[in-house]
């Protein structure tokens, strides 16, 4: 056999690698491939979540500083005073996306909405950011935030109802993303696989 050799003696034809070699890299490379495959939609959604639960703190907070300056719920007289209806007092998809739309609005600063005459923000102190000029305050996944207030200072909000199996939320105020699933509230209203929805309060 023909030997090739360089002049101090050493061979100049270099090794590559073996099959062997090769099938272990690729199967590393796949094997990784994989792993990120769902580890990196799983990083962004947490990441999302996170993002709305510091905005929902936010608005949270922009409603208690609204009624610590003003005095008042940021809604109509004609709403704080009924208690008929559960959902009086719920800005969001559940009724509304205009009347979310308001409500950040006149968290925002503008001076411009009115509820039954009066003007809901005279002096256009701006308790929140983040919303469009129109209202527009959206989760990551394109959900309008629902916000729900004690307008009538009973000292708690129905949100799991009486029929359900988790005590009423002892708040003021809660605001809530419908999640990735763009639905109405998910009916359990329970942290499960099945309940994307996104809470101020937990």
């Amino acid at each position: 056999m023909e030997r090739i050799f360089r002049k101090n003696g050493t061979r100049s034809v270099q090794a590559g690698f073996t099959l062997v070699e090769l099938l272990v890299v690729i199967s590393i490379v796949g094997l990784l491939a994989g792993v990120m495959s769902v580890a990196i939609p799983r990083a962004m959604e947490a990441g999302k979540k996170a993002k709305v639960k510091g905005e929902l703190t936010a608005i949270v907070a922009a409603v208690k500083a609204y009624k610590q300056e003003y005095g008042q719920w940021p809604v109509a007289k004609s709403q704080m005073d009924s208690v008929a209806d559960e959902y009086n007092s719920w800005y969001g998809p559940p009724t509304t996306e205009s009347e979310s739309k308001d409500l950040m609005r006149i968290l925002s600063g503008d001076m411009t909405v009115q509820k039954d005459g009066q003007t809901m923000n005279p002096k256009g102190v701006r308790f929140l950011e983040g919303a469009r000029t129109d209202g527009t305050f959206q989760d990551p996944w394109g959900n309008q935030y629902c916000v729900k207030m004690d307008t009538n200072d009973s000292g708690g909000l129905e949100y799991y109802g009486t029929s359900g199996n988790q005590e009423n939320i002892r708040v003021t105020v809660i605001a809530i993303s419908l999640g990735k699933n763009k639905s109405q509230e998910d009916p359990d209203k329970k942290v499960t696989k099945t309940c994307d929805d996104v809470y101020s309060w937990r």
